[in-house]
């Protein structure tokens, strides 16, 4: 019907095809032709041409098993290496990036390539000068597939990793069983902007207004030298800057005050230690009520919670007994970040072995918010409609009521 009227749809492309050669088939006619489409694809979505077995054939945490995606081969495209930087990130590993003689590849210039770790350049025999096969991997992330060799003219250079920190120039060390060197110095600036950035995320503190460039170019200014800084910024400076009026800067105040109140589970997601995610953050936020209580737990202990193993028990142990980071906690207590939360009485799981999914946009709250809800009075939350999900539990727009209350900003949801 949309085809009728005149919308772009791929109505004359579907094709019902017999049995998985047949499929194929057609797959690989169309990675053939696909130059000749009017604007950019990057593959095809085999269906399954029959809604009653849907059901049965299920999903998994990834995507349905009743619909998969054919991708057609990256595109390719050679170039030249005409330098190499390293980046700090902000666990101190150090990245060697390729700066590339600006190449276009399905539609986007490529101009740089990471070459992941010094182990990576060895195996492939990468120098500074060598003509190079790049692709973009599943049409998206540049990556080296090999070196030309035979087009090299002798004055190619070797890479030379660095020993010392690009940033601060303290000692690189390669801890036992990796392959990535990495500055342990907690005060290397590079690290310094990396973790605030990622304090201030979605994932983390969620302070809207606070992103990466605005996070950079305060640091230039001196605003931000430490997380803690992000909590006495100086806003009437602030408001001399070009492009930031007095209702902005009240909106990036308020967003900063917020997120003192957030769960305690995102401020130990913030606090950026090693392989912690959101997922262990919760788990360890289910057993504490002051993240500071995190200092006097062992390694063994660590290790008897839900999916924390040895190597993240000690990654979280090294943390919370570096003395700077817990000088930091005490500043950002003392700044009025909420490092404690009180405990809901235990309250029925009234919603137990209910699975929810919610789409659109809720009136009450974030779509965030609603799945710690339902996770707190004991079901699940999922991303996708399954079998699995009871008929009432996909919930849209405002059929979910949340009362508004000084609870529900310090994560206490009633």
């Amino acid at each position: 019907m949309l085809y009728e009227l005149g919308f772009r749809s791929p109505f004359k492309e579907i094709k019902v095809c017999r049995g998985i050669d047949e499929v194929i088939q057609y797959c690989e006619e169309w990675q053939e032709k696909r130059d000749s489409y009017p604007y950019e694809i990057d593959g095809m979505v085999v269906k399954v041409n029959d809604i009653s077995l849907y059901d049965r054939l299920g999903v998994t945490s990834h995507h349905p098993r009743w619909a998969i995606a054919f991708k057609f081969k990256a595109r390719q495209a050679t170039t030249r290496i005409i330098n190499v930087v390293f980046q700090v990130g902000r666990t101190g590993a150090v990245t060697p990036v390729a700066k590339l003689e600006p190449v276009e590849i399905g539609g986007v210039t490529v101009s740089s390539v990471s070459l992941i770790n010094e182990d990576f350049i060895k195996e492939k025999d990468i120098k500074i000068g060598d003509l190079v096969l790049v692709e973009r991997a599943g049409d998206v992330i540049p990556y080296v597939v090999k070196v030309i060799t035979e087009a090299r003219k002798g004055d190619e250079k070797p890479i030379q990793f660095p020993k010392n920190c690009p940033s601060c120039s303290s000692p690189l060390v390669k801890p036992p069983g990796e392959v990535v060197w990495r500055c342990i110095n907690i005060n290397c600036p590079a690290q310094v902007v990396e973790r605030i950035i990622y304090f201030a995320s979605k994932d983390a503190m969620d302070i809207r207004g606070l992103g990466e460039a605005i996070v950079r170019r305060f640091y230039r200014l001196g605003f931000l030298k430490s997380i803690p800084d992000i909590y006495r910024l100086p806003y009437e400076k602030i408001k001399q800057l070009e492009g930031f009026g007095e209702k902005s800067v009240e909106n990036l105040k308020k967003a900063i005050e917020d997120s003192k109140h957030r769960p305690i589970h995102r401020l130990i997601t913030g606090l950026g230690i090693r392989y912690v995610g959101k997922v262990t953050a919760k788990t360890l936020s289910e057993h504490i009520n002051c993240v500071e209580e995190l200092k006097d737990w062992s390694v063994e202990r660590l290790g008897t919670l839900p999916d924390i193993g040895y190597v993240v028990a000690k990654s979280i142990y090294d943390f919370f007994h570096n003395e700077q980071n817990i000088e930091m906690l005490h500043e950002l207590k003392s700044l009025g970040v909420e490092t404690c939360e009180e405990k809901e009485k235990k309250v029925e799981h009234i919603l137990d072995s209910k699975s929810f999914v919610f789409t659109g946009t809720l009136h009450c709250c974030s779509r965030e918010v609603a799945q710690e809800i339902v996770e707190r009075l004991g079901g699940k939350a999922t991303s996708s409609v399954s079998r699995k999900n009871n008929p009432s539990c996909c919930w849209r727009k405002s059929q979910l009521k949340v009362e508004k209350s000084p609870a529900v900003r310090s994560g206490n949801h009633r």
